[in-house]
Order: structure tokens, then C-alpha cells, then sequence
């Protein structure tokens, strides 16, 4: 089966704007009653779905590195950690944390343009699972 040129531009501008694209996409095709491809509603559902864990991650992260600086102690060793992976620049002045972002992006962003579906571990599992891609 061959997939548009079309699909493989939405997919990747849906990881761009993680995810943002994705819904507005979903809701244009929704109200024009247009048939969505299996492999461009996988990568609109993935960029959804990794912007949310995203999302929890960082939200999660905050409140530890927050509760650990309360800690004594324990506050000198989150201190460090917390401006080794996101204030230090570490390449092109990138912080560790945007890099892996950047990366993981970069990543979806290329298999979906060549049009493979991309994989990362346990997200695409419940992606597939849930739409039946």
C-alpha cells in the first residue's frame, strides 16, 4: 500500500507541533467527513499521546526536583542534577533535556516522512493496541 505525500507531511507536522496538529487535523477531518489512512491516524495518535507523557513526565519531574529541595541535603544533590539536565548546554546550546527531545522529534518526524511507522517502545504498543494500526 502506498502512502501520500500528503499523510507523510501531516504525520510529520504533527510531531513538530507535538501534537497540537494533530487534533486540529482530527476535528478538520471530523467536520469534512474525510477518510483517515491507518498510518496517519497512528502518527496523529502517537504525537498526541507522546506530547501527554511528555507533558506528565516533566509535571512529575517538577514536583520531585520541588520536593527534594526541601530535603536537606538531599536539596545540593537535586540542585546539581536538576541544572546538569536543564540548564547546562550541552550541544548547539541545548540543554540535555531539549536535546533528547529534539532527538526523539527528529526521529519520528524522519520515519514518518519516508513512511515507516516509527517506533518507540512502550507508547507505540498502546497506540496500535488502541486505534488498531
Amino acid at each position: 500500500m502506498r502512502i501520500s505525500f500528503l499523510d507523510r507531511c501531516i504525520s510529520v507536522l504533527a510531531y513538530f507541533t507535538f501534537g497540537i496538529f494533530s487534533i486540529v487535523w482530527l476535528v478538520f477531518a471530523n467536520l469534512t467527513r474525510k477518510h483517515i489512512e491507518p498510518f496517519l491516524s497512528f502518527n496523529l495518535y502517537q504525537a498526541i499521546f507522546i506530547s501527554v507523557v511528555l507533558a506528565i513526565f516533566s509535571l512529575i519531574y517538577s514536583i520531585a526536583i520541588n520536593f527534594l529541595n526541601v530535603i536537606p541535603f538531599v536539596n545540593k544533590i537535586a540542585r546539581v542534577f536538576d541544572i546538569f539536565f536543564n540548564h547546562t548546554p550541552m550541544f548547539l546550546s541545548y540543554n540535555l533535556s531539549g536535546l533528547l527531545v529534539t532527538l526523539l522529534v527528529l526521529y519520528l518526524s524522519f520515519f514518518a516522512l519516508i513512511g515507516k511507522k516509527p517506533y518507540v517502545p512502550i507508547i507505540s504498543d498502546i497506540v496500535k493496541i488502541n486505534i488498531g494500526g
